[in-house]
């Protein structure tokens, strides 16, 4: 009889560790799409999906012990907010550029070769990234800004005009 309480709570961890990873899943296939359409180098896809899989890791990690009952669920819940704290305060500008980037890239305001300007910069994409984006000036100088300067600019994009125009009408 004090074997059925062991495999409900080992189905509910197993149940609980594919769901989990499914949704991890889901949300790299999601980000993996956004880039490829983007035409984001295989290095920044293969970045987002290493971090949302060490995520996932990490709190499946913390949450398995506390459901074994070798942990309180007050300290696996200060620990996650302990590590969640430090990780966001440590990544804060870095998590505002990627979010920014992922932005950018699911409205599609930019692609490769578009022409934009910002403040007194004037420049080519060159390159889309998840955290940042390269600028190739008139003066042939490489200009690399963060996601969240472009983002929260203004900018204008001279060469995707009629393209957002049409997104712009498509909305409506």
């Amino acid at each position: 009889m004090s074997d059925i309480p062991s495999f409900t709570l080992l189905g509910g961890l197993a149940l609980f560790v594919v769901v989990s990873l499914t949704i991890s899943l889901i949300i790299v296939k999601s980000l993996s799409d956004t880039a490829k359409r983007s035409q984001l180098p295989k290095n920044s896809v293969q970045d987002v999906q290493r971090d949302v899989l060490a995520l996932w890791l990490v709190l499946t990690v913390i949450w398995i012990p506390q459901s074994l009952g070798y942990t309180s669920l007050i300290s696996s819940l200060t620990l996650s907010g302990i590590i969640g704290i430090g990780i966001t305060l440590a990544l804060q500008s870095t998590l505002s550029n990627f979010l920014f980037g992922v932005w950018l890239l699911r409205d599609n305001v930019l692609r490769l070769g578009d022409n934009i300007r910002i403040m007194s910069l004037e420049g080519t994409v060159i390159k889309l990234g998840f955290r940042s984006t390269w600028l190739k000036t008139p003066e042939g100088h490489i200009v690399i800004m963060s996601n969240s300067t472009l983002y929260n600019g203004p900018f204008t994009n001279s060469t995707a005009t009629e393209r957002l125009s049409k997104k712009f009408e498509d909305e409506k």
